[in-house]
C-alpha cells in the first residue's frame, strides 16, 4: 500500500469531502498512478474496514459511517467506466455469475466490488442488490440461469438466512455452483453451517476460479 496516497484519501473522508475524494481518485486513475485493483484493495476496502469512532463521538458514529459508505459507493459508480474499458481487453468465459446480498444484509460495497472483479475475470456478472429476500434470489436464478450464485455476507447474524437460501437453491437448482464471501465467514465455524462450492477470501480467488472455469 502506498501510505501517502491512502493517508490523503482518508483525510478527505474524515472531513467528508465527497467531491474532493472523488476527484482525487479520478485523477489517480486517469494519470495511471493506480489501477482499479489498487483503488479497491488499498484505498476503498481499507477505508471501510478501518473506520473507527472516538468514544466521545459515539452519538454521531452511525451516520458518519453511513456517510463514508455513501462516498465510497459514489466513487464505485463514477469509476465504473474504467471497468468497462478494462473489460474490452478480457477474454470472455461464457460463464454467468449472480452476486447478491441476502435478506437483512445491507452492506453491499464488497458485493459491488466483487461483481466488478468477476467481470474483469471474464465472467458475465450481475449484481442483484442488497437485502434481497430468498424468494427473489430464487426467482433471479430461475430467470437468469447462472452458472454461479455468489452470496456476500458481512453480518454474522445473517448466516441463518443465508443457509436457508443456499439449501433451497441446492434443492431446486443443484447445478448452480455456490460462492460465499464477506466478513461474516471470517468467524470461527461460520463456514461449517453451509454447503458451498467456493469461498472467496481475496481478489486472486476470483481469478483462480476463472482459470478453473476455463478447463
Amino acid at each position: 500500500m502506498d501510505k501517502q496516497l491512502y493517508d490523503h484519501f482518508i483525510d478527505l473522508l474524515e472531513i467528508e469531502d465527497k467531491d474532493g475524494a472523488l476527484n482525487y481518485v479520478l485523477t489517480l486513475l486517469e494519470t495511471e498512478k493506480i489501477s482499479i485493483e489498487v483503488l479497491y484493495e488499498e484505498l476503498l476496502a481499507p477505508s471501510l474496514l478501518q473506520f473507527s469512532c472516538k468514544l466521545e463521538d459515539q452519538e454521531i458514529c452511525i451516520w458518519r459511517e453511513h456517510t463514508r459508505t455513501s462516498i465510497i459507493r459514489t466513487i464505485l459508480e463514477a469509476t465504473y467506466p474504467f471497468i468497462v474499458k478494462r473489460k474490452k481487453t478480457v477474454p470472455v468465459l461464457r460463464k454467468k455469475v449472480i452476486v447478491v446480498c441476502p435478506q437483512e444484509e445491507y452492506h453491499e460495497i464488497g458485493a459491488i466490488m466483487a461483481t466488478n472483479y468477476f467481470s474483469l475475470a471474464g465472467f458475465e456478472a450481475q449484481y442483484i442488490g442488497a437485502n434481497t429476500p430468498k424468494e427473489q434470489i430464487i426467482s433471479a436464478v430461475k430467470a437468469l440461469k447462472p452458472d454461479y450464485l455468489a452470496l456476500s455476507v458481512t453480518n454474522y447474524y445473517n448466516l441463518f438466512t443465508t443457509k436457508k437460501t443456499i439449501d433451497e437453491i441446492r434443492e431446486q437448482y443443484p447445478h448452480v455452483m455456490i460462492i460465499v464471501g464477506g466478513q461474516a465467514f471470517m468467524y470461527h465455524n461460520a463456514l461449517d453451517q453451509l454447503t458451498y462450492d467456493h469461498h472467496i477470501i481475496k481478489v486472486q480467488d476470483i481469478f483462480l476460479l476463472a482459470e478453473e472455469a476455463q478447463k
